[in-house]
């Protein structure tokens, strides 16, 4: 790291082990070089694992090397993506690389890119790091982690991280992730051309970084991502996290749209031509509602991405007042589903462990997964005669997610929390939707959609040509 940097980190550190890294951003070079120091007390052997080449993030490492603290050059053994450093005597390891980019412009909100004028990355492609899931599963702590970026003169940094403000520096911005899940799982972006907002909505602070232009206004964005924060701490209660960072980058001209969650932070990486349509504005909504399934809980994915998809639709359409927008989606959503070729051939739950390919409407856990949310939240409504919804039950998940250190939340837990709050007519549901694999029909759609609004709300004609027409 840079010397007089390194030395205030470390000093403000002293008796902890620390994961110190500096990023100079080099435009010219659509590059970024990486300095590092670890302290790692009572280990014989440091394993570094390199961010993943291949798609989407697309970012590759070169120059790899190590030293001890006195300079004395340490043998790195690679392997694959893998990078270890049998250490003896040695008790911190500086090491050093370069990360190049292979995309002028990000494929996606989960992907990397730097045309030497702006650059937006998820983090995971930016870091030479330990493993997260090495350290808990041995019970050891992760290193306490600061990030100093360097950027380019005039360019701002738009990273979900806090600030570690004991450190101030007026050519770098230093970041004082939480943990390695922190650090790996959020994005950043530089460029001289940011517009900020800032507000408070549903107990948490939150940041918005929007560059370029599109055919909607900054203050849409803004409403949009304060009423999906409101609305889903008033379903959900509190989110865990005090502040968030949504970036809304320009993404490649003619690439499908998208959004990345972290557990602090929110990518939307949108084509110049996009609109705030009611596609965009789910999107957005499921996005911000992956702070709570996702972030502050982890569990089975038709949950985390089918339920929460469901959420995002209920919510929005809650929001402008326009059941018919539920609905629209909720049955583009059976249209999906009933194309699926495996839909009667396995679960949910199969379907991910045996990790079926394919993107999110040819997939049961989120198409099936949305239903399902439907599903159960009418069933919970109409068994208690409307004085409980699937929010009872999510809260309940919630509450039990933030009492384990994994955040995990099993199956069996999820149908337990949803028939304690609506009987068995639940657990007739669950039995058929999540745990069976009979066909559902347009008929069950309408029938909970009138439980859950009120209105009779028929499906659309169906369309003669198949549509992706959800999100991402």
């Amino acid at each position: 790291m840079t010397g007089g940097l390194a030395l205030a980190l470390a000093l403000s550190l002293a008796g902890q082990d620390t994961l110190l890294y500096t990023l100079a951003v080099n435009p010219a070079g659509r590059s970024v070089s990486v300095e590092a120091r670890i302290t790692t007390v009572g280990t014989r052997r440091l394993v570094l694992n390199a961010p993943p080449s291949t798609g989407p993030a697309r970012t590759s490492v070169t120059g790899v090397g190590a030293t001890d603290d006195r300079g004395r050059s340490l043998f790195v053994r690679e392997a694959g993506s893998t990078f270890s450093i049998e250490l003896a005597d040695v008790a911190a390891v500086r090491f050093r690389y370069r990360i190049d980019f292979l995309d002028r412009w990000p494929g996606s909100s989960t992907g990397s890119g730097f045309d030497g004028q702006h650059l937006y990355a998820v983090t995971r492609s930016l870091f030479v790091a330990p493993d997260p899931t090495a350290y808990r599963k041995t019970s050891r702590t992760f290193p306490v982690v600061r990030v100093a970026v360097l950027p380019p003169a005039g360019w701002q940094v738009a990273a979900a991280w806090p600030e570690a403000p004991s450190v101030p520096s007026a050519s770098s911005a230093t970041f004082a992730p939480a943990d390695g899940d922190e650090l790996l799982g959020a994005t950043i972006a530089l460029a001289p051309d940011f517009r900020w907002y800032a507000d408070t909505a549903g107990g948490v602070a939150w940041r918005l970084a929007i560059r370029g232009r599109r055919y909607f206004t900054d203050s849409s964005l803004v409403a949009l991502i304060d009423e999906s924060l409101r609305r889903g701490a008033v379903a959900l209660g509190a989110l865990p996290a005090t502040r968030v960072l949504y970036t809304s980058e320009l993404g490649r001209k003619g690439r499908v749209s998208g959004s990345l969650q972290g557990t602090a932070a929110v990518g939307l990486v949108w084509e110049p031509s996009e609109i705030l349509d009611i596609a965009r504005s789910h999107d957005t909504f499921h996005e911000t509602l992956h702070l709570w399934f996702g972030g502050a809980m982890e569990a089975e994915r038709w949950w985390t991405e089918g339920v929460t998809d469901y959420y995002a639709a209920r919510l929005y359409a809650e929001w402008k007042e326009r059941p018919d927008d539920l609905a629209h989606l909720m049955y583009q959503s059976l249209r999906n589903y009933l194309e699926i070729g495996h839909n009667t051939r396995m679960t949910m739950s199969e379907e991910n462990r045996r990790r079926v390919l394919g993107d999110n409407t040819e997939l049961l856990v989120y198409r099936k997964g949305m239903l399902a949310g439907l599903l159960l939240d009418a069933a919970i409504r109409r068994s208690s005669n409307g004085r409980r919804t699937l929010d009872d039950a999510s809260r309940d998940l919630l509450r039990l997610a933030r009492e384990r250190r994994s955040h995990t939340v099993r199956e069996p837990e999820i149908r337990e929390a949803v028939r304690r709050v609506g009987g068995r007519d639940v657990e007739r549901v669950w039995d058929r939707v999540v745990a069976g694999r009979e066909l559902l029909t347009a008929a069950e759609v309408a029938q909970a959609l009138r439980d859950v609004t009120g209105r009779d709300l028929q499906p659309p004609p169906l369309a003669t040509k198949r549509g992706k027409t959800l999100r991402r």
